[in-house]
């Protein structure tokens, strides 16, 4: 084809035809333009089919990411319904007698009471969407809205944790070990605890009659509550971010 267009202006050129020269350099010019046009349209068809394909990707990826970090949420949920079902237990056996406190298994209700946890989720996905710039890929503003949604409530969440641990850790935990048996605590805990401890008397007369143990509890409850508000929120957007990407 290149060879004819090539033939076809020489003779022109040797025949002294200028205008229809002229009428075929235009057109010459106008197939290159067009074909330099039709190939650029070639090529963004390519490129958004290439993004298209990247985007439904993601979209999976995400609903698979957000539906296996609502399966970990649930547990810490269940988790922290419990521990709250013995911290009421707990308070509501302050300031009785002693009969009252041994028709109960203190022990248990105290080791169940403790427990707690921070919420880890993988967020491997949104963060590289994030640091690579892909996030645009996400078409959808409100699920991108979301999104954003979500890490900030992470943050929040993860800071309440840490004032819970903080109140655990340094105030709870000190006091139960000067007061009680960790060890008659730990066969509560699926520990390889079979025999109670020989240097505590079993009488919790003292520490279900001492204000700091009420307060200690009363900030648990209080923390707990906190913790079960942000992972409700947290499961609810999860539940939104998982319908928005099937």
């Amino acid at each position: 084809m290149i060879k004819i267009f090539r033939h076809l202006r020489k003779d022109f050129m040797e025949s002294g035809k200028t205008w229809k020269y002229l009428t075929y350099a235009l057109g010459e010019i106008i197939l290159v333009v067009v074909g330099i046009l039709i190939a650029l349209q070639v090529n963004n068809w390519n490129e958004a089919r290439k993004r298209d394909i990247e985007s439904d990707r993601i979209m999976q990826v995400l609903h698979s990411e957000f539906t296996d970090n609502r399966k970990v949420l649930k547990e810490r949920i269940k988790d922290l319904d419990e521990a709250n079902v013995y911290v009421g237990a707990t308070l509501r056996l302050m300031n009785k007698d002693s009969a009252a406190l041994q028709k109960v298994n203190i022990e248990k209700i105290l080791s169940k009471s403790l427990k707690y946890g921070n919420y880890n989720p993988a967020n491997s996905t949104l963060k590289e969407l994030i640091s690579s710039g892909k996030l645009d890929l996400v078409r959808d503003e409100a699920l991108k809205k979301k999104l954003f949604d979500w890490l900030q409530l992470l943050e929040d969440t993860d800071e309440d944790f840490k004032n819970q641990d903080q109140q655990a850790t340094t105030l709870l935990i000190p006091f139960l070990y000067k007061h009680i048996s960790m060890q008659n605590l730990n066969k509560y805990n699926d520990l390889e605890v079979e025999d109670a401890s020989e240097l505590f008397d079993g009488d919790y007369y003292r520490v279900f009659h001492s204000l700091q143990f009420e307060n200690l509890y009363q900030g648990k409850l209080f923390w707990n509550s906190i913790m079960l508000a942000h992972y409700e929120a947290l499961d609810s957007l999860a539940l939104e971010i998982v319908n928005k990407t099937r």
